[in-house]
């Protein structure tokens, strides 16, 4: 993978509340606004903005499941202060708003539990 490439993943991984421009991305590797999007899109297969969404995503998927965190402050914490975007994005991605998912997976595990209890 391109060496700009893994610097510019490390960066946005690093700070998820930050959201860089392409212009400042494109500047910090030395390359133009347009090469920088061509070249992310073949190594990674998506645009860096969406790299970004999907990073955050993940990371909040992460926090329901392994913290006691509220929806609001795990959106806040990658990056998805607006609530109504988070809620939508993550529903659309997972099927399920953040709530829902956290009840989904909790369940999953008490359910997890019981079966193992009973052995």
């Amino acid at each position: 993978m391109d060496k700009r490439i893994v610097f510019l993943k490390k960066q946005i991984l690093s700070n998820l509340r930050y959201t860089p421009t392409i212009e400042k991305m494109a500047r910090s590797v030395e390359l133009s606004e347009s090469y920088l999007q061509q070249l992310f899109q073949r190594e990674i297969g998506m645009s860096p903005v969406q790299y970004l969404k999907q990073l955050r995503l993940e990371t909040a998927r992460d926090l329901l499941e392994n913290s006691f965190k509220q929806v609001k402050q795990i959106g806040n914490e990658v990056g998805m202060a607006d609530q109504s975007h988070f809620i939508r994005d993550f529903k659309q991605k997972y099927g399920l708003s953040p709530s829902e998912y956290r009840k989904r997976h909790w369940a999953k595990i008490e359910a997890e539990e019981s079966g193992v209890n009973e052995s």
